[in-house]
């Protein structure tokens, strides 16, 4: 087999693949208010979710170095929204899983071995990030966040406007003395009070500091599962079916007529997603974690609340990703074209209904994947 990396695998697929993140970053860029006040946030809410899996897919379906521009870009916008901190923490992120994502492909490690290291590396990497902002926040990075939020209400100039609608769809809360006067609006202008506007405020610092405090943990496990999962399941398929493709176009005759060239890509002895699934043993080892996860969260006190969110996050996490083997296994008996069969179970990912599909299909064997248990024999005829 030849070299695994390749610098660029074709001319229309690595400027492709470097304009897909080239683009979306560039539109965050300062003096482009095209996403509205909060370039930054998007940023990284960009970085954190899909940058990683982008990158190891340009690397396999365009070459190194159309993903060498296109982490070269990114960087580049996340130093000038963020300056040196911002950029510092998004290569802490980015670059380990870049790295090991490199490291795994040139050794050709199995996918058995290879997806728990990319899973870990993502823990690890994230783990890293956090533990740096909580040190850059005097060890109280939530009402850190809070703060930061409720200064920039404060500032914006629609931040009284959205600070009602909160208000109004009940996500704040304002004390019964101050509603009847909390509106101060004329022909041109919408306002709050002082004292609404404090009290809002107020309000607004504690429901994103809880928030955060349950969504970091929470975003931690499952971006690791799902984003480990993701570097490798989408540069493995999509690169092989890139490369399939580019073999057909400049396929000669060999042997006898007819006969196809071999594709030579690495697949990692990677099973085909359809077929992924939980063996029945572990399978109710998970549902007991997603059980006792769920049990937990509703706990009054702290540490085990957050063991719960952490426990309950991973567990659903292997049930969306086999709910979406499950989609992908139907589609494929029904003939659904591949663009579908990718947009779907993604579209999905943003809902918990992956996660019952996983669920069903694990006690229910719908697919015929796992043996039926074998009757005991009994000893008396």
């Amino acid at each position: 087999m030849k070299h695994p990396l390749i610098a660029v695998r074709s001319v229309k697929a690595a400027v492709i693949g470097s304009l897909l993140v080239i683009v979306p970053y560039a539109l965050l860029l300062p003096g482009r208010d095209i996403l509205g006040p909060l370039p930054a946030v998007y940023a990284v809410m960009l970085t954190a979710i899909l940058l990683p899996t982008a990158l190891c897919l340009i690397t396999m379906v365009c070459g190194t170095a159309p993903m060498l521009v296109a982490v070269g870009a990114a960087m580049s916008v996340l130093y000038t929204l963020m300056g040196v901190t911002g950029f510092a923490l998004s290569a802490l992120y980015v670059l380990p899983i870049l790295a090991a994502f490199l490291v795994i492909m040139r050794r050709e490690v199995p996918f058995k071995k290879s997806c728990p290291i990319m899973i870990g590396v993502h823990v690890a990497a994230l783990a890293a990030v956090f533990a740096v902002c909580q040190r850059l926040t005097g060890g109280d990075l939530y009402n850190a966040a809070g703060n930061a939020v409720a200064d920039f209400l404060k500032q914006w100039d629609m931040g009284d406007l959205l600070l009602y609608e909160f208000y109004s769809m009940g996500l704040i809360d304002l004390r019964e003395s101050l509603r009847d006067n909390a509106l101060q609006s004329s022909l041109y202008t919408f306002a709050l009070s002082d004292a609404a506007r404090e009290d809002m405020l107020l309000s607004v610092r504690t429901m994103i500091t809880g928030q955060l405090q349950m969504l970091i943990p929470n975003l931690i496990v499952t971006q690791s599962i799902q984003g480990g999962v993701a570097c490798l399941l989408l540069p493995l398929r999509f690169g092989y079916l890139a490369e399939e493709k580019r073999a057909f176009r400049r396929e000669e005759p060999v042997g006898t007529p007819g006969e196809k060239q071999a594709v030579d890509f690495p697949t990692l002895d990677m099973p085909p997603f359809q077929t992924w699934h939980l063996p029945r043993g572990i399978g109710w080892q998970v549902g007991a974690a997603l059980v006792a996860g769920y049990v937990l969260r509703l706990s009054g006190t702290f540490a085990l609340r957050i063991a719960g969110i952490m426990l309950y996050g991973a567990a659903s996490s292997v049930f969306v990703i086999q709910g979406a083997a499950f989609i992908n296994f139907m589609q494929k008996q029904r003939g659904t074209k591949r663009f579908w069969r990718v947009l779907v179970p993604l579209l999905l990912m943003t809902t918990p209904f992956l996660m019952f599909i996983g669920i069903f299909d694990q006690l229910n064997n719908v697919r015929g994947l796992r043996k039926p248990p074998e009757p005991k024999e009994d000893i008396f005829p």
